[in-house]
């Protein structure tokens, strides 16, 4: 269920009197798991690498791909 407005500031005020108002459990529950995190990590950087090697291959890919078809072109020939 959401809170109204007025739940909600009734709920800053009262919070107010003691300093900052204490969590729910849900909130710690949420905040303090940290299951996964290394796995999205790993992925992550899984995914840097493979986008780096990706652009590498192609901006490298295609210039040897062209020379090596001038080379056969040259090759093939019937002039030498």
């Amino acid at each position: 269920m959401q809170k109204t407005r007025a739940q909600h500031a009734i709920e800053i005020a009262e919070s107010a009197e003691g300093g900052f108002r204490r969590p729910a459990d849900a909130e710690v529950a949420a905040l303090a798991g940290t299951r996964g995190v290394v796995f999205v990590e790993y992925v992550a950087l899984l995914l840097l690498v493979t986008i780096i090697g990706a652009g590498a291959v192609v901006s490298l890919g295609i210039p040897l791909v062209n020379l090596f078809r001038y080379q056969q072109l040259i090759l093939s020939l019937p002039i030498p």
